[in-house]
């Protein structure tokens, strides 16, 4: 049995910190690295079994010479000014074979990759303005890359691919291929860009943790509270940081020191208890999960329950207790000396506050509905769509009722009464957008992007606000 000893996780959800991700083609470079945050190419073609990645359906990528000026093709260099590394020409390759793929602007364009926000998602770019002001300044771009991640996935560089499995392999040296993980790869140990883009993984490698104010080296120093029960109560919110180091090696360095403390000492277990008081040892989670935990504890306690929450990791802050604790199969699949980055589980690596897409297709799917006036269009539809039914069914009583009272029905049942309706009567096959609203809200109420503005008043401002 490998050794777990080693790994701080998310204490509330379980997962690592240290997540690797390879790149898709066409993504630069910026979009690969390794369990440590460095940006990287490997494994290389060398260190791969080529047989079992030629039927996995993997691609190799002709490197290509480093350009000092150019950071997405150079992780190593440092950018003068955002604007300059900002023409999506440098994406380009200079490299071309005629027995390969060429991924250019126009297929990318077709891919599956998510385009980039723009100003139609704030929140976004408030997000990536607030890391790029607050990060601690880096010598390099190491790391999950933190701004402009729209950026990355719509723009892309030309470059030659071709399958491992192909011919063309031969005519090149093994340093001069990069190694593309496929979607099911399991030579990588990252998840692979086939499987899931920046935009999902955002925040995935992002820590931060509650810390007791008697780890405050000067508790007279003013310090800005952004959330109520940070003033009141005995805990704070540190800084944020990439990755957590390994309990042989260090406590994380976050930004911005909250409080004085830049290395909170971070710790999922209390291997010392007898002289150790649970106080002296943070809590880490992602941001996010913290934030689900905060919506939760309002809906419940209608207050953020931290105290509640301390004493839950207290009364098992052991090494068996923490390990044992129920989370999801693919979780402890997971957990290991190193992260796991098993094939189909790269869910455990999405954010699960911004999900690409989802606002939008919850706004379109509610919009024909905030254009009725009062319900009367949409009754009528159902009412067109049923008699459609009465024609294939003569038997069926539900379609002689008025549309009004088949909907005052469905409004008593729940998705499970609910199918079995549909599947006993074809007038119920299609059901209006409030309907599966409703279902929405009730049974699903940790979908908060469902809920319009008004009914979900909860923000959440405990990290992106947090400079």
């Amino acid at each position: 049995m490998t050794d777990k000893r080693l790994q701080i996780y998310c204490h509330l959800c379980g997962v690592s910190f240290n997540i690797a991700r390879s790149r898709k083609p066409g993504e630069p470079d910026l979009a690969s690295w390794d369990y440590t945050g460095q940006q990287c190419a490997e494994p290389g073609i060398e260190e791969v079994d080529l047989e079992k990645c030629a039927q996995n359906g993997c691609l190799a990528a002709i490197s290509y010479p480093k350009d000092d000026d150019n950071m997405l093709e150079d992780p190593d260099y440092v950018p003068p000014d955002e604007d300059d590394y900002s023409d999506p020409r440098e994406y380009d390759s200079e490299y071309e074979s005629p027995d390969s793929m060429s991924i250019s602007d126009e297929e990318d364009a077709d891919s599956d990759s998510t385009p980039g926000y723009g100003n139609k998602y704030p929140e976004v770019d408030s997000y990536s303005d607030w890391l790029a002001k607050t990060l601690d300044p880096q010598a390099r771009y190491s790391g999950e890359p933190v701004a402009h991640f729209g950026f990355l996935n719509q723009r892309c560089r030309n470059e030659s691919v071709f399958p491992i499995k192909s011919t063309t392999l031969s005519d090149y040296d093994p340093e001069e291929l990069e190694h593309i993980p496929s979607r099911t790869c399991t030579e990588a140990n990252a998840y692979s860009g086939f499987a899931i883009s920046l935009e999902e993984m955002r925040g995935c490698r992002t820590a931060q943790c509650l810390v007791h104010k008697s780890a405050i080296p000067d508790p007279s120093q003013r310090i800005d509270y952004l959330e109520p029960w940070e003033v009141s109560g005995d805990w704070i919110l540190s800084g944020l940081c990439d990755g957590i180091p390994s309990r042989d090696c260090n406590y994380p360095k976050v930004w911005p020191a909250q409080g004085g403390v830049d290395k909170p000492r971070a710790e999922n277990v209390n291997f010392d208890p007898e002289s150790t008081p649970p106080q002296d040892w943070a809590m880490p989670f992602h941001p996010w999960c913290f934030d689900i935990f905060c919506r939760q504890s309002k809906a419940r306690f209608n207050r953020i329950n931290i105290s509640g929450l301390i004493k839950w990791r207290d009364a098992e802050f052991s090494y068996e207790d923490f390990h044992s604790f129920p989370w999801s199969g693919d979780v402890f699949e997971g957990q290991d000396q190193w992260w796991q980055h098993v094939p189909g589980k790269e869910y455990l690596a999405a954010n699960p506050l911004y999900v690409p897409g989802l606002e939008t297709f919850l706004l379109n799917a509610g919009r024909k509905e905030e254009d009725l006036s009062s319900g009367e269009m949409e009754e009528s539809e159902f009412s067109n769509k049923s008699h459609t039914s009465l024609q294939i069914g003569h038997d069926n009583v539900f379609a002689s009722l008025p549309p009004e009272i088949r909907l005052l029905l469905v409004s008593f049942l729940d998705a499970s009464d609910l199918t079995n309706l549909r599947i006993a009567s074809k007038t119920f096959t299609k059901l209006p957008n409030s309907v599966w609203r409703r279902l929405v809200q009730e049974e699903m109420p940790w979908l908060w992007e469902s809920w319009s503005e008004g009914e979900e008043d909860h923000k959440y401002e405990s990290a992106i606000q947090h400079n």
